[in-house]
Formats: structure tokens, C-alpha cells, sequence
């Protein structure tokens, strides 16, 4: 407690400092040349992704068939140099695993259903008022006079629906940062939450948006301290999270997999469990004790797994 005293007395001296913005997000350029998503098909064991579009060009990449490349365009010309003109109507330009080259064309179909949604942040101060005029609450915590309220909303703008988590900080109820996380919907809603974690001394604001990532902002001044983005690791619906408050380590599972993961305060990825068991679904708690992480399922079982992530055992409830 005392480390939150600390912060308080920094909180109150920083109330009047900008917010820093959040991480950039990927600009797409939707134009005619713009394809989507696509997926790797007509292959036995992988695909070529390639520096440049020539069937020389050194290879990025070994994509597996059935493999979902992001951002395609056929816009070649845009991107290669002119030498590679008479071959580069064979290649689609895309993005895998964070890597951007070329496929051959041959190989890939459009797969619409996998195109990521658009997601933005916003980085302002909001009065309680303003926040709770949106949507439904999902977080309200307060310790001595600094509080955290968070709403959630689904809306349509310019006929297109929209989810929005609205974050406010306060120090004796006056905006000290905030912070506006937005889905734009491509057919269901997605899993959007805001949650406390860090330690007991140094509380942390977490904000989970199921088609961008996980972020953990900082309790003073909403700075983004770290994001696992979608594409590093998948967390599903997270129907559960615990945080240990000793250590800031995050435990978290989701509805239909995957199985619980751990991480770190610093945004590490500890472990990934492995149940593999099909009795296991479903999660609704998740319980610290001594001997080890107790996780409940809605299916009737009861998961218990060592701290570092072993199955201990699996038990009907």
C-alpha cells in the first residue's frame, strides 16, 4: 500500500500531463487494388514468400497450405521495381506473420471471413459524465481518491457498426487521462474488456480488444506500457482472467480454447497450458492457491495446473 500512497502523490503532480499516444495501427490502403485476406491453397507443403516478385527472389517465408496472408493487393507495380514488370502480374503482394513480401498468385483464393476489423484508439480526457453516457459499465475501481471507470458500447456511425471500451482515470473525481479503444464490426461482436491488474503497489489498467490485441496501460498517465497484438497470440473471448497481485502475472482463458496462458507484468508470454481433454470447455473461474492454478469449467471439470504451467490434474466438480 504504501507504493500506491507514492503513486498518488505522482498522480496529483502529473494531473496536468499530456497523454502519450497509444501504439500506431496498421495503415491499410483499401483501393481497387486491394484484395484482403487470402488463403494458401493448391500446395503439399508450403508456399514461397518472397523478397521481391520473381520465382528467384529470395525466400522470407515457408507458408503452409491453409495459411491466412493478410493485406493482399495486386498492385505489383506500386512496390517492385520496373525489372520485375514482365513476371509481377504472377505475384500478390501480402503480409505473413508480420512479414511482407510476395506469393505467387496460383496459389492463394480470397477468404473474406478472415479479414482482420479495423480497429483505432483515441488518447483524451473525459469527464465520468461523458464516459457513462456510453454504453454500459465494465470497470469501476477506486482506491483512496484515484478511480478507473470504463464503459462499453455498441453503435452504428455513417451505417457502420461500431464497438467502443471508453477508459477514464480520476483524481478526486477530475479527468487525469483517457483513453478510447474502437472496433469497427465485419459481422459479430467481438470480445472487448477493461480490467485492473499490475501488483497491489503498483496497480495497472488493462484493455482487451479481441481483433487488435491485449494492452496494459500505465496507472498514472495512460501511457501504453506493452501490447501482444492478435497476431502474436490469441486469447480468445477471455471469459476469465485473474491476476496474481503479488507478482502482476495475468492468467487468463478463453470459452472454447485457447487453453489458460500466463503473463508476465512485463507483457512476456510465461506459458501456454495444454489440457487436451474434450470434457474441458467453457471456464468460469479462475482460483490461486498455494499448490497451484484451479481452473473451473461450466463443462463440469476442474483443471488444476502447476504455477509454471504442467496439468496437475483434471477432476469432475
Amino acid at each position: 500500500m504504501k507504493r500506491i500512497a507514492a503513486l498518488l502523490i505522482a498522480l496529483v503532480l502529473c494531473a496536468s500531463c499530456s497523454v502519450c499516444t497509444a501504439a500506431a495501427r496498421k495503415e491499410v490502403v483499401k483501393d481497387i487494388f486491394y484484395i484482403g485476406a487470402m488463403r494458401v491453397v493448391n500446395c503439399k507443403d508450403y508456399v514461397s514468400l518472397r523478397e521481391t516478385p520473381d520465382k528467384t527472389g529470395t525466400v522470407l517465408a515457408k507458408v503452409p497450405p491453409d495459411s491466412i496472408v493478410l493485406y493482399c493487393s495486386k498492385n505489383i507495380y506500386k512496390y517492385a521495381p520496373a525489372k520485375y514488370r514482365k513476371q509481377a502480374e504472377m505475384f500478390i503482394r501480402c503480409e505473413y506473420e508480420g512479414q511482407e513480401g510476395y506469393i505467387l498468385k496460383k496459389y492463394l483464393r480470397p477468404a473474406p471471413e478472415c479479414e482482420p476489423a479495423e480497429t483505432m484508439e483515441k488518447t483524451d480526457k473525459m469527464t465520468r459524465e461523458e464516459i457513462l453516457s456510453h454504453g454500459e459499465v465494465i470497470l469501476d475501481w477506486t482506491e483512496f481518491n484515484v478511480s478507473v471507470l470504463a464503459t462499453y458500447e455498441e453503435t452504428v456511425i455513417d451505417n457502420e457498426s461500431w464497438e467502443f471500451v471508453r477508459v477514464g482515470c480520476f483524481i478526486n473525481d477530475m479527468p487525469n487521462w483517457g483513453f478510447t479503444e474502437a472496433v469497427k464490426l465485419n459481422e459479430k461482436p467481438v470480445t472487448m474488456k477493461a480490467f485492473m491488474g499490475g501488483t497491489d503497489d503498483e496497480p495497472m489498467v488493462y484493455i482487451y480488444d479481441e481483433a487488435y490485441g491485449l494492452m496494459m496501460l500505465d496507472l498514472m498517465d495512460g501511457m501504453e506500457m506493452w501490447t501482444i497484438l492478435k497476431e502474436e497470440c490469441e486469447f480468445g473471448d477471455a471469459a476469465v482472467v485473474r491476476v496474481r497481485s503479488d507478482t502482476g502475472i495475468l492468467y487468463i482463458a478463453g470459452t472454447n480454447g485457447p487453453d489458460p496462458i500466463a503473463v508476465s507484468s512485463e507483457g512476456t508470454i510465461l506459458w501456454r497450458a495444454s489440457i487436451n481433454d474434450p470434457e474441458v470447455y467453457e471456464p468460469t473461474l479462475i482460483t490461486l492457491t498455494p499448490s497451484g492454478i484451479e481452473v473451473t469449467y461450466n463443462s463440469g471439470r476442474s483443471v488444476l495446473l502447476e504455477y509454471s504451467g504442467e496439468v496437475i490434474s483434471v477432476s469432475d466438480i
